[in-house]
């Protein structure tokens, strides 16, 4: 194989469109996501919870695909369709070119109106009916910033994620905690959005680690994480708009995690905004790519490599929805998780069998349950974005596969699953194959129909 001579960036050259708002619950909303935790309702704000939207439009206008990031935990499956039903009917837009991610913080109340009826529900059943009209606004307001701009990505590297499939010293018990024996997926993936000026328009953060750097003493509100990179990124980049994208985090955990202090969640973020800033400041100005000049003779013959405008950018915009269905584990049937819900007098206990009971009512009582999952191509790179929380497993084998290209990877977006770990996993007792109700085949399924669909829209 004769010797690479060009070194560049994935790219998107079409028109982009840009909004946020500010969306914090109210104080004394129900907000328990934590079995341990001894409160109910959020006391209190720890930084401003932040919707954004962001648009892509090829350049005829004939092809355009909505991204629309929330700060939220997680929305369960009748809210979320709710939701999306709203936007497309509003703007007329295919199931396909539509992707509503939450960030998955921990430290904000879950999307479900199942709690209405407790301390504080009644705030969350009226925030979450505000949900449609927020996303409706940012999405007009970002098509009326829509500027010709491109988008470049580049790879990184940020130390902040730990496995988190570990091992109790003292008993054997497996446990979700810092598992130092085994290497976590580093990669940090930062997109850059540009006008046509080279002005910095936007910065988009694809980073796998769960948000729980705050855990059940927690009782204010919380971005987790996200909130000071957000502000250290935004503060370098003369205010351009920080978006996260939240990565295959299902074994993936921060340094610091389940603590009450939100001075960690701050160290957390300050760590993975540097790193996207220093991807940032390695990356070409847009539309350049770094070409093989030849030799300058010197002491040793010099490879010279320079900056060099590109021929073309992609202008290629596409998504598909890819449908299945999964076989079912064996877990328990609704009658009998009622029964141990109605005997269970510990906190965590209810916790863990309000959350059994709710997946059961998901898929219901058949032997197997639909899948979907979104594909989007923005010129040379991909967004593969599923309901699950796969393991990191995914986007390792993702990005080896096509190591030419970029690839990001979403968890949880447009409704919510379950976990997909990786088949040992479902050897031991780890948490997270203990609540999945997917055979231990799924994650490697779920690889093999992404890769196609990614190879099916090369």
């Amino acid at each position: 194989m004769p010797p690479q001579t060009n070194l560049k960036h994935a790219e998107f050259h079409g028109r982009i469109g840009m909004a946020r708002t500010v969306n914090t619950p109210p104080v004394g909303i129900y907000s328990r996501t934590w079995g341990s935790a001894k409160h109910d309702v959020a006391e209190g704000v720890h930084r401003p919870i932040f919707a954004s939207c962001l648009t892509f439009q090829t350049l005829d206008e004939a092809s355009e695909l909505i991204f629309i990031a929330l700060d939220s935990c997680v929305a369960d499956d009748h809210e979320m369709s709710k939701l999306r039903a709203a936007i497309l009917a509003r703007f007329g837009l295919k199931p396909e070119q539509l992707m509503i991610h939450p960030s998955h913080s921990h430290s904000l109340p879950v999307l479900t109106k199942r709690h209405t009826d407790r301390a504080g529900g009644d705030l969350l059943a009226s925030y979450l009916d505000g949900f449609a009209p927020v996303c409706i606004a940012l999405i007009e307001q970002a098509r009326q910033t829509r500027q010709e701009g491109l988008v470049s990505w580049a790879y990184g590297r940020c130390s902040l994620a730990f496995n988190r499939d570990a091992v109790d010293p003292a008993t054997g018990r497996d446990i979700c905690g810092l598992n130092l024996a085994e290497k976590a997926d580093d990669t940090v993936l930062v997109g850059r959005v540009t006008d046509m000026a080279g002005l910095h328009r936007a910065t988009i953060v694809n980073y796998a680690c769960h948000p729980v750097s705050l855990g059940g003493g927690n009782r204010l509100l919380s971005p987790d994480y996200i909130g000071a990179m957000r502000e250290v990124v935004e503060k370098e980049t003369g205010g351009a708009m920080c978006v996260f994208m939240h990565g295959a985090s299902g074994d993936l955990t921060p340094r610091r995690s389940y603590e009450a202090k939100t001075e960690v969640a701050d160290q957390n973020g300050k760590e993975l905004g540097y790193a996207a800033l220093s991807t940032l400041s390695a990356m070409f100005p847009a539309g350049q790519q770094l070409q093989y000049q030849g030799i300058e003779e010197s002491g040793t013959p010099l490879g010279i490599w320079r900056l060099v405008p590109k021929p073309s950018v992609s202008t290629q915009l596409s998504g598909q929805v890819v449908t299945t269905k999964f076989p079912l584990l064996e877990f328990p049937s609704r009658q009998e998780l009622e029964a141990q819900l109605a005997a269970a007098t510990e906190r965590y206990a209810i916790e863990r069998l309000e959350r059994s009971l709710a997946r059961r009512k998901q898929v219901g009582d058949g032997t197997e349950s639909d899948f979907h999952f979104t594909v989007w191509r923005i010129g040379e790179a991909f967004l593969v974005s599923t309901p699950a929380e796969c393991y990191s497993q995914f986007q390792i084998d993702l990005r080896r596969k096509f190591p030419d290209t970029t690839v990001a990877v979403l968890n949880l977006s447009d409704g919510t699953t379950t976990y997909l770990p990786k088949p040992e996993s479902f050897k031991r007792d780890v948490y997270q194959a203990r609540i999945a109700f997917y055979k231990p085949d799924a994650l490697a399924r779920i690889t093999d129909m992404a890769c196609g669909a990614i190879s099916q829209m090369q």
